[in-house]
């Protein structure tokens, strides 16, 4: 994850984004909180290509992802 991608991230908070991960998974998320300080972010999953990761439960929980672990984010068109 570059700078650029840390700046995507905070300013994408409440936003929908596109978190390519090292180990292959592609994540569509809700960005919730960025925490700078930890390296990591809160988000909240609308889709991925591992599912099976995922348990499923009638409310969609939030996840946290390290930093580390993000290949890169890419911006998704905004649709109100």
């Amino acid at each position: 994850m570059t700078g650029a991608d840390l700046k995507l991230l905070k300013a994408s908070v409440d936003k929908v984004v596109r978190i390519i991960c090292y180990d292959g998974e592609i994540l569509t998320a809700k960005v919730d909180f960025v925490f700078e300080d930890d390296e990591d972010l809160i988000y909240d999953l609308i889709s991925t290509t591992k599912e099976s990761r995922y348990e499923k439960h009638d409310k969609q929980p939030a996840y946290l992802i390290k930093f580390k672990d993000i290949d890169r984010v890419e911006p998704l068109k905004q649709t109100t």
